[in-house]
């Protein structure tokens, strides 16, 4: 089982702290760690300035998030240069969030994620893209999806981490479709813990995922059972997921450490 975790800029500026709940969660061994990146202006300064925080105070590699949305390509190129500046070797390409209306092009821009792709590997860069077991809320559907994860391969991308989900069947058959269609990327799972049910679910309706009744009926206004419930969902989706051939974890930790380690030991208790 290989893990990784994503962390985000936090909007007080204090880098110190998520350092800090990543330092709490380092002894369990990650391969890597994700920097989320903003759209705008100071939110991709933040970014940088998360990166430039971890540099300084651990050692762990670090994949940078990129986004094209809103971006010329010589934007671009000086974001990326500025990463290769920071020692960053790898990036997470992602179309970005419109802030209104429907994904339109830049002018002097990307006209889609595959285009992204390989402009940031003639970059000297390593790419992870994205995937999806449920469809993008853009998306004509689950057959767009992965036929852009394969125009997203044959870019030069080789890893891909998913989008969150809790339901086995739509993992399985994001597996089945790779395999089908030969799509040579090493696929991530994308692990969210349930800090929070109702949190959960909003997020869960701004991406198109869908949360399980059974999973939303185990919490309750108790907070031990609710974690109790929250550790024991998350461990059983990772044996589910490893019996379907998937065995690498990428865990949303929303900047807090405290849920995954009851998690990680519980799971070196069964094993």
């Amino acid at each position: 089982m290989k893990i990784s975790y994503e962390f985000y800029p936090p909007k007080d500026l204090n880098y110190q702290k998520v350092v800090e709940e990543y330092s709490l969660l380092s002894s369990h061994g990650p391969r890597f760690i994700s920097i989320t990146y903003g759209a705008l202006g100071s939110s991709q300064e933040k970014s940088v300035g998360l990166i430039k925080a971890f540099k300084e105070n651990v050692s762990v590699e670090i994949v940078a998030h990129l986004t094209l949305v809103g971006k010329s390509k010589q934007e671009v190129g000086l974001i990326v240069d500025e990463f290769s500046d920071l020692g960053i070797k790898k990036i997470v390409a992602l179309r970005g969030d419109v802030a209104k209306g429907s994904f339109v092009a830049h002018q002097d821009g990307f006209k889609n994620t595959a285009e992204f792709v390989n402009f940031l590997v003639n970059k000297n860069m390593e790419v992870f893209v994205s995937a999806y077991p449920e469809p993008h809320p853009d998306s004509q559907g689950f057959e767009f999806d992965i036929n852009l994860l394969k125009d997203k391969t044959l870019a030069g991308s080789k890893q891909s981490i998913s989008q969150f989900c809790f339901s086995m069947d739509e993992y399985q058959k994001l597996v089945n479709a790779m395999k089908a269609k030969n799509i040579q990327n090493d696929l991530t799972a994308g692990i969210m813990p349930i800090y929070n049910i109702n949190s959960l679910c909003n997020m869960a309706e701004r991406c198109g995922t869908k949360i399980p009744s059974e999973i939303i009926n185990q919490f309750s206004d108790r907070p031990l059972q609710n974690e109790q419930a929250a550790i024991n969902i998350c461990i059983k989706q990772i044996y589910d997921l490893q019996a379907i051939g998937v065995n690498n974890f990428h865990f949303y930790t929303l900047n807090q450490s405290s849920l995954l380690n009851k998690i990680f030991q519980e799971l070196e208790l069964k094993q």
